[in-house]
């Protein structure tokens, strides 16, 4: 999907952290690239392209929009900033996205989600999961893909429930294993679940436009799946595929 990515970003910590995250939400590789002034970014985007673009708002010699008055940006823009002040001016100079720092993992892939779209995508490059490889005591067993009912992320831990019941515990962070889950069977319904399709059998809406699932095998005791308002519309079309 994004196979170069330029970070344009004055602050250590903040590119950094960026990059952690990209790595945890971005399934196919890319390769990176951070710089730090206005000056650089101008003279690296006169001889480079880029398929995405991270930008700080204030930067050491000035404000990043200098950047689009020297050179004609092709590449989506998210900018990343701790002031609210410039959203307007970001959206005006090629901004997609405008993220607040500190941003969470939830923000981060929303606004690549939107970038998404205006990449030009190669889906012979796209390999989903298959299988899981999961550790019970001292054995080990490989899950297929197509066995699974659903993942629910439950106090800091993400579990895999297979169609027989079992349950195994998934190393990856909900918004990192959706990226690389096929969505023709599965969707991320809310914050703490991602369902495959064959697991629904049934649907009430509820209100706010939300939908309650049932599904199979049982949730534990407690516990019950709503789709959220924010994803109901997108849920509703993944059905209707």
């Amino acid at each position: 999907m994004f196979k170069k990515i330029l970070i344009v970003e004055d602050e250590n910590w903040a590119s950094e952290s960026l990059l952690e995250k990209l790595d945890q939400l971005i399934a196919t590789k890319f390769q990176s690239t951070i710089i730090t002034t206005v000056r650089e970014a101008t003279d690296w985007l006169l001889k480079n392209e880029v398929d995405l673009i991270f930008m700080d708002v204030q930067l050491g010699d000035g404000l990043s929009f200098e950047i689009f008055d020297q050179v004609k940006v092709q590449a989506p823009v998210i900018f990343t900033t701790a002031f609210e002040d410039y959203a307007l001016k970001a959206f005006q100079n090629q901004g997609y996205a405008y993220l607040l720092k500190p941003y969470d993992d939830d923000e981060l892939q929303q606004a690549l989600n939107k970038v998404a779209p205006f990449i030009v995508q190669d889906t012979r490059e796209i390999q989903y999961k298959t299988r899981f490889l999961v550790r019970y005591g001292m054995r080990l067993k490989s899950i297929p893909t197509t066995e699974i009912a659903y993942f629910m992320a439950e106090d800091k831990i993400l579990y895999g429930y297979t169609k027989d019941g079992d349950q195994f515990i998934v190393d990856d962070t909900i918004t990192g294993l959706v990226s690389r889950l096929d969505p023709t069977f599965f969707f991320q319904v809310n914050r703490k679940f991602i369902i495959h399709i064959d697991s629904i059998i049934d649907m009430l809406k509820v209100a706010r436009n939300r939908i309650r699932l049932q599904l199979q095998p049982a949730l534990p005791a407690g516990i019950e799946v709503i789709v959220s308002e924010d994803k109901s519309s997108d849920f509703q079309m993944w059905l209707d595929r």
